[in-house]
Formats: C-alpha cells, structure tokens, sequence
C-alpha cells in the first residue's frame, strides 16, 4: 500500500512536471518570434520605409545632440511648430545621449569607435524595439483578465509585419502604438476591478436588505465598507497617458475615444451608479490630466524659443507671447484642405481598401468585413 502510494504521488508529480512543460513548450514560438524581432532590429535593411522615420525623430535629436548639421523638416520650426519635442527626446534622445556619453568611454577602455552610423542608426531602433514588448505585454495582461488563451494572440501579434518592421522603427505611430496599447490595458484592468466590486456590492446590498437580524446587518455594512473604492480607479495614469498621446500625434484622440469613454461610462448600466459618476470621473479626468499638459506645454515652448529661464525665473510668462501648443498648431496647420494639398491628398477610401490589407493581411480583410456586417445587417 505503501508502494502504491507512493507511485501515485510520482505519477502526480511527472504529470504537473509534463503539464508544465506543455505550457512553456507552448510559448516557444513567440520566443523565437520576439528573439527574431530583436534580430531584426540589430541588423538593419538597406532603404527605408518612410522619411517620417527620421526628420520626425533621428534627424532633430541628432542635430541636438551631437551638434551635427542636420535638416530640419518644416514640422519642427520655431515660427509655427505642430510636433512636440517631448516624447521623441525620451524615446529616441535619451538612448542617443546616453550614447554620447559612453562613447568616450568605450573608445578609451576597449578602443573602439561607439560613434559610427550604425550605432547611430540601431540605438534607437532597439530602444523602440525593448519599448514594443510593452504591447505585448499587455495583450497578455488583458488576455489574463478576461481568462483568454494568451498563447494565440500572442503568437498573432509577434508574427504581425506590423510588430516586426514598424513596431521597432522610430516612428511616432510606433509611440501611438505603445500609447494606446497601456491605455487599453489600464482601461480593461478597470473594467474588471469594476464588474467585480459592483457585483460584490449589489449582493451585499441585497442581503442587507433582506437581513431582520440587526448584528447581521451590521456585518454587512462594515463588509460593503471595506469593499475597495473604484469610481477613479487609474485616473492618474490613464490622464497621463491620453495627455501624452495627443502630443506625440493629435490623432490619438482617435484611438482614445473609446477607451476613455468606456472608462467613463463602467458600471452606468447598474442600480447604484449613475449619471453623477459619470460627471465626476470626466472632472477628475479633466484636473489629472492639467499637470501632464503644463509640463509638456513648459517643455515645447522652451525648446522652440518661446520661453526662456529668465522669463520663468522672474515669473514673466505671458499666455499668448511664451506658450506654445503644438497639438493646437497640428489641428490648425491640417484643417486647411490647401496646406494638406502640398503634402499630396488622397481618396478617404485608400486606408480601408489598400492600407488596411496591406498591413494586417488575412486579418485586415476580415476586419473589413467584419466591419461592413455590423453596419448593414
């Protein structure tokens, strides 16, 4: 009996070891596909995709920081910028800086030139590279919330064209990207912590009411107190974020939309939470995301010219004169249909019928259809 026992606690034992194993075993694709990105980004192609991909970001902050003569585009004027300077110099600057300084040291101690083209080139294509996992990161957080099979969508998205080639390019859509996929995931954390606590909430509410027994009811109350406040859950984080999409690209809001109002409108359809909820959380959205907008308003305007220490040490700012939005000047510049004609206009229907199947493929041609089904059925 002994014996047995102990077998079967052995057979156990393998059998967790095997299911284990399957798990990891599993993942080993999108292993192989993340390693594959990283190569990648470590062995650049000859030509390149867009201009965008380096007078947006590389051609500014290379001029900046190595005081190399470089060509400006016409977004990043001092007469009448439409591009923030602010996320671009963390994403793709500080990883050139950085550069900057170990240069000397690496050349010293190893005698070898950090400064080439390449290095130049790959450092901040590997910072948007490491800075890409963050969305597959959260795919699988909000894959965990929501009890879905992680293991597919992953492997659909490290395959994606798009997470290989411009997932690792220094883009600004590539920082929408990244945006938008933390905005999502804070959001749907929410939306879970939400469903959970308003369920839990209506229950004890119920008992309570159907409760004779004072002890009891008193039980159940000091139960629905302890019951963690939900109503701003991640309004900080979530401000931040949509604050800093908008000045990375004002397209954003297009992507925020949804997220945003789904945050705002979580629990809307219970007894308990009401149009006042509502009100309030778009108020504390609205204060959360000032901070963010001040500092980044700050932050262009000095780097454009508009506004200098002096004028912030004397206090001397003037709200027209010293301060600069670029998301204002983006607007303004693009709903000239003349100023959108110099750069080339084009059928509204080309994203949907040529972007869209070149980019997702399979994917995107089911989307589409999927999409035309909703409309008309």
């Amino acid at each position: 009996m002994k014996d047995s026992s102990e077998n079967s606690n052995k057979n156990e034992n393998y059998q967790d070891l095997d299911e284990t194993k399957s798990i990891q075993l599993s993942l080993v694709p999108y292993w192989f596909l993340a390693f594959l990105r990283v190569l990648l980004t470590l062995i650049p192609q000859i030509g390149y995709i867009h201009p965008d991909e380096y007078f947006q970001t590389v051609e500014v902050l290379n001029g900046d920081i190595f005081g190399v003569a470089s060509s400006r585009p016409w977004e990043f004027n001092s007469t009448f910028p439409v591009r923030s300077i602010a996320l671009p110099s963390l994403v793709v600057g500080l990883p050139l800086f950085i550069l900057r300084c170990i240069a000397p040291f690496i050349s010293l101690w190893f005698d070898i030139q950090a400064l080439t083209p390449y290095a130049l080139l790959v450092t901040p294509r590997i910072a948007c590279c490491l800075l890409s996992f963050i969305v597959d990161y959260c795919l699988y957080r909000i894959c965990r919330l929501y009890c879905q099979n992680y293991r597919a969508r992953l492997l659909t998205l490290a395959s994606s064209y798009v997470i290989l080639i411009y997932g690792c390019r220094t883009f600004t859509n590539t920082f929408e990207m990244i945006l938008s996929s933390i905005l999502i995931y804070l959001v749907a954390s929410c939306m879970a912590k939400s469903d959970k606590i308003i369920f839990q909430d209506e229950f004890l509410r119920e008992m309570y009411n159907s409760s004779d027994n004072m002890k009891d009811r008193i039980r159940i109350h000091r139960l629905r107190l302890s019951l963690p406040w939900h109503t701003f859950s991640n309004v900080f984080p979530i401000a931040i974020v949509t604050v800093l999409g908008i000045f990375n690209r004002p397209t954003f809001v297009a992507y925020a939309l949804s997220p945003v109002f789904f945050w705002l409108h979580r629990g809307l359809g219970s007894r308990f939470i009401g149009l006042n909820d509502f009100n309030m959380r778009m108020i504390a959205f609205f204060i959360c995301s000032l901070p963010a907008l001040f500092i980044l308003i700050f932050l262009d305007s000095y780097y454009f010219g508009y506004l200098t220490l002096d004028e912030i040490t004397h206090k001397n700012i003037s709200l027209m004169r010293d301060l600069v939005v670029t998301p204002y000047n983006f607007i303004k510049y693009n709903v000239n249909s003349s100023n959108l004609a110099e750069h080339g206009l084009h059928p509204w229907f080309t994203h949907a019928f040529v972007n869209i199947p070149l980019l997702y493929n399979v994917l995107g041609i089911s989307g589409l259809f999927g999409f035309f089904h909703l409309i008309y059925r």
